[in-house]
């Protein structure tokens, strides 16, 4: 039996006698509905993200127009925006919001009623449509822009509203204590469990995120790969960049939909390790979405580069990559190189000068499968100042027979598989973990778990609350 299949029979045994955890479930929890990041992140997507949203979904906001408050016909894509970035709130969650009060993004043909009252505001059960201090807001831009206002205005005037982080209020006969500001908002908006129910399985549809960093998918529907990377996808635009960082058995399948929930990160247009040439003759050094100036044509010419190595690139092309720096000697080459001690047989990554322990043979297969290794002398070694020892790639999954745990590799942490299942549904193969002996996966960090959960496509069930005799029954 092969050692990562042993780590796995190890694995799915451990996980079936582990209790169970509802951590970080996509279960519907009354007192943390949403987190306060992703409420009041303003900038979470700008205009044209948002008109995208509305077309992907073949939403009538698509190309309906109106006159926002500045007297300007506007996009409603713009309108949303502005009204977001004015009253710092999230534009995702003015769209949840319109979905959920008269489903606007998915009606390809709503009402006049439905543009009218889109966010609900103004509207309550006991009000009437025709009092004159509830038709004050009517209309899609007051609509829009008074939600977002009022979003906002809960947590600079609390005092005059019920609902705050931390207290115990009563909602439909079930207790709710808001764990944040956001939380705290929903319910002053919408005092009611179902109403805050859809607004959080409606957030899930849309804007979920199941796919830890370091991910490489592509849908079924396409033949576009892409990397999840800080919450966004981005493209690989060859597949000469996809095969100079990743082998393409890392790539995993999932549904279109769900790829979809992800805004378009900036494209991933060059090889790593790529010489870009600049129309000025400048040539440049592409390391890991960074570009290093090489600092003359003798030091292109000692690191071992050719000119036919060479690819040009525009001026648009460079100004999206950062300077990183100049290469002004063989040594400060970010590409890095592996070395190895003549005695102990240690490996080293020497990167930027300094040299860096790699602590095991699974990370070194990992992380440099195609790269080769050259022995040095020792007192030349002992030149390069000791760094942090290199650490897993992200998207890489791994576990170890200490931890008889497995995890992906997202941004540096460790992120466990709560449960078997967890891993299989995102579509990775047994076949693709990284055994280790456990010294590298001590210095990552480690991060959150990664389970199941409830199905988003739950129906609204009245929560349950425990009466004196210890017995469970359901709020009325």
């Amino acid at each position: 039996m092969k050692l990562w299949t042993r780590f796995i029979v190890s694995f799915l045994l451990f996980t079936l006698l582990a209790p169970v955890q509802p951590l970080y479930a996509l279960t519907f929890q009354p007192n943390a509905i949403l987190s306060d990041e992703e409420f009041f992140d303003a900038n979470s997507m700008d205009a044209d993200g948002v008109q995208r949203f509305l077309e992907r979904r073949s939403s009538a906001l698509a190309a309906y127009t109106a006159r926002d408050i500045d007297g300007v016909t506007k996009r409603a894509a713009d309108i949303i925006w502005r009204a977001a970035k004015t009253h710092g709130i999230s534009p995702k969650v003015l769209l949840v919001l319109l979905q959920k009060e008269q489903s606007l993004i998915e009606n390809k043909n709503p009402n006049q009623y439905s543009f009218d009252w889109a966010t609900g505001y103004a509207r309550c059960d006991s009000c009437s449509a025709t009092d004159p201090a509830v038709v004050a807001y009517k209309g899609f831009v007051q609509q829009v822009e008074k939600a977002a206002w009022r979003k906002k205005y809960y947590t600079l005037e609390p005092q005059k509203f019920r609902f705050h982080p931390g207290e115990l209020q009563m909602v439909d006969g079930y207790p709710v204590t808001p764990n944040n500001w956001a939380t705290a908002v929903l319910y002053n908006y919408t005092p009611h469990l179902r109403g805050n129910f859809s607004f959080w399985k409606i957030w899930n549809k849309y804007f979920a995120k199941v796919f830890p960093d370091g991910m490489i998918v592509k849908s079924a529907d396409s033949p576009d790969v892409w990397l999840i990377q800080n919450g966004k996808r981005r493209l690989f635009s060859s597949l000469s960049a996809l095969r100079s960082r990743y082998d393409e058995q890392q790539i995993v399948q999932v549904d279109q939909s769900s790829l979809e929930t992800y805004e378009n990160g900036a494209p991933i247009r060059f090889p790593q390790y790529a010489l870009l040439q600049a129309p000025n003759g400048a040539v440049f050094l592409y390391v890991d979405d960074q570009r290093y100036g090489i600092a003359s044509k003798e030091v292109f010419r000692q690191i071992g580069f050719r000119s036919e190595e060479l690819i040009n690139a525009t001026d648009a092309d460079l100004i999206d990559i950062p300077l990183a720096g100049f290469i002004q000697a063989p040594d400060d080459n970010p590409m890095g190189n592996l070395i190895q001690h003549p005695e102990s047989g240690a490996v080293y990554y020497v990167q930027n000068g300094k040299k860096r322990p790699i602590l095991e043979k699974a990370l070194l297969q990992a992380n440099f499968e195609h790269r080769s290794i050259t022995r040095m002398k020792k007192e030349e070694i002992e030149k390069f100042p000791d760094g942090a020892p290199v650490l897993f790639d992200d998207g890489t999954l791994v576990t170890s027979p200490a931890t008889k745990t497995v995890y992906i590799i997202s941004n540096s942490q460790k992120r466990p598989f709560l449960t078997a299942d967890a891993f299989t549904a995102l579509g990775f193969q047994w076949s693709q973990i990284v055994a280790s002996n456990g010294k590298t996966l001590d210095f990552h960090e480690e991060g959150n778990p990664i389970d199941l959960g409830t199905t988003i496509d739950q129906e609204f069930s009245a929560p349950v609350t425990t009466t004196a005799e210890g017995k469970k029954k359901p709020t009325t």
